[in-house]
């Protein structure tokens, strides 16, 4: 019993070592332990608002919450995947990069919060009264943060400080679930209210990861105009895919704010936010795989992309199996027989989630080796094919038309993008079916870590 004491106290201690490290092993792990830490906070705070909101005051509270982060995402020009790139390609450059990037999301910021301020009052017409239209233009106020949220983010992520970087993804939601229970027993929780929780913690957040870029980055505003140059031309060719991405993750929230009614929208964003459950693994390894991978030569890349792809990939399905079992129950237990009719949904988007992280996961390729825009324009095309689908079957449908809309669309792009392997690379495209040596490697990495 002494020894295998003393075993496990050195596998406990050699673990805990490993995760303070800073390989790509040690911060997927570390990736992967805050997104899950993040989503059980998620799901405790979802909790609250769906049980004291209902489906009608969750779905107002959904259709306020998503403007600030789409349009931010959706103008952001690329920023933050330039600046990673270009933070990892001239290295000593470094504060000058990062004092352009300052710039250019001060400019962001505003022509985001101005484009959408006028357009929200288009996209919620109809369906939403006065009072929530006016509070989600006020929303925009909340731009900047979440520009330069990930600008700072995607600093540390290129500086290998994935601790910071996962510190920042892991208090907010932290914050919010203190002061959701606040509101909650002050009987002063409202759709608009749980919003602005999920914001006020952001603040004092970003003020400290400021702080943080102060050790690493020195800011100066002049002789910028070579690293402007440098940002725009790979974030503009990058921008493509950043917008996809959002437009793919968010559209289809837009859409149904502008097509459902408040009850239905409350059951999808229940639906989709139990989703994020599926995809807490491949987004850890997204996120550690790009800057790893960054200006390698092709080949390693390939092979890095086609691993993390082939590993995340079947860990997603093996989660969404056993969730899509579990939906009635799950539903049920924490947010209430009224958002049972959410089931059919959830399934299909848990399908959805799957296949688009693995299609995020295989366009990280081009990115790390400074062909973005080839493969916008593929990519573009299973969205493009989306939105008219969306429009056209959700209608008729409802939710579940939504649903299949939003498969087939990322169905298209995760074909698209696996096509752009051999047509613009003229390489194979990474298989995605796990092999003796993706166990090997696992088996290796780990076996490494506790010994």
């Amino acid at each position: 019993m002494g020894n295998w004491g003393g075993r496990v106290s050195t596998w406990v201690r050699r673990g805990s070592q490993s995760l303070r490290g800073r390989d790509g092993t040690a911060a997927i792990a570390q990736t992967l332990l805050a997104r899950a830490f993040i989503i059980a906070v998620n799901v405790a705070t979802g909790t609250i608002t769906a049980r004291i909101l209902g489906p009608s005051g969750r779905g107002e509270q959904a259709a306020m919450a998503i403007w600030p982060q789409f349009f931010a995402y959706s103008l952001s020009l690329g920023l933050p995947s330039a600046l990673l790139y270009t933070l990892k390609r001239y290295p000593t450059d470094r504060s000058r990069t990062f004092s352009a990037a300052v710039v250019l999301g001060i400019l962001v910021s505003v022509f985001s919060g101005i484009v959408g301020f006028i357009a929200i009052p288009i996209l919620m017409h109809g369906k939403y009264g006065t009072e929530a239209i006016q509070l989600s233009q006020a929303l925009m106020l909340a731009v900047p943060i979440v520009i330069f949220t990930e600008v700072l983010r995607s600093a540390m992520e290129a500086s290998d400080e994935f601790a910071i970087a996962n510190q920042i993804r892991f208090i907010p939601p932290l914050s919010t679930l203190g002061i959701l229970i606040f509101l909650a027993l002050t009987q002063q929780l409202t759709p608009f209210t749980a919003v602005i929780s999920y914001w006020l913690p952001m603040i004092p957040i970003l003020v400290w990861m400021i702080a943080c870029a102060r050790r690493f980055f020195v800011i100066r505003f002049t002789y910028l105009k070579k690293s402007f140059k440098r940002l725009l031309h790979y974030g503009l060719r990058a921008y493509g895919i950043d917008l996809i991405s959002a437009l793919a993750g968010q559209i289809q929230q837009v859409l149904a704010v502008s097509l459902l009614v408040s009850e239905s929208m409350g059951l999808y964003a229940i639906a989709f936010s139990l989703c994020q459950l599926l995809y807490v693994v491949q987004s850890s390894f997204v996120t550690v795989l790009f800057p790893k991978a960054a200006a390698r030569p092709l080949s390693e890349v390939v092979e890095m992309t086609g691993r993390a792809a082939r590993i995340s990939g079947i860990l997603a399905i093996v989660m969404a199996i056993v969730m899509m079992i579990l939906a009635p129950v799950v539903l049920n237990l924490l947010y209430g027989a009224a958002y049972l009719p959410a089931i059919p949904i959830f399934r299909i988007l848990a399908i959805e989630t799957v296949l688009g992280g693995v299609a995020i996961m295989l366009s990280q390729a081009f990115m790390a080796i400074d062909r973005p825009g080839i493969v916008t324009v593929i990519q573009g095309i299973g969205l493009v094919m989306g939105i008219p689908l969306i429009l056209m079957l959700t209608p008729i449908f409802g939710l579940l038309g939504l649903g299949l809309a939003l498969l087939v669309s990322t169905a298209i792009r995760l074909f698209s993008v696996w096509l752009c392997y051999p047509i613009i690379l003229k390489t194979a495209p990474p298989g995605l079916w796990l092999t003796r040596e993706d166990f090997d490697f696992m088996k290796q990495r780990i076996f490494k870590k506790f010994t």
